[in-house]
């Protein structure tokens, strides 16, 4: 009698253990997809940030655009812009790169 009962017990514990393992099978897959999916996520929230930053940046020249003649004259001039009657010298810098050597 007793070696049914280590028996009965043994099958049990394989029952279990097998039930342990189905159960890691199943859920392994899913967990590393839920960690691929948020660091995904983590990286879209960090493009949004940067990219709402450079939005309030845009909006804010575009107020500055609108109410600041100093910084239009600024930003014109950045861009190789004149006024009309004005003479424009661009000059080489002063360190040129050195030129490679082709033999």
């Amino acid at each position: 009698m007793n070696f049914w009962v280590l028996v009965y017990r043994l099958a049990w514990m394989v029952v279990v253990a097998s039930g342990v393992v189905a159960i890691v099978c199943i859920f392994l897959p899913k967990t590393h997809n839920y960690q691929t999916l948020q660091n995904r996520k983590e990286a879209l929230e960090q493009g949004n940030a940067s990219m709402e930053a450079r939005i309030r940046q845009f909006e804010q020249n575009q107020k500055r655009f609108r109410s600041d003649p100093d910084f239009v004259e600024r930003s014109a001039r950045e861009q190789g812009m004149a006024k009309p009657g004005e003479t424009i010298f661009r000059f080489p810098p002063t360190n040129p790169p050195p030129r490679s050597v082709r033999p």
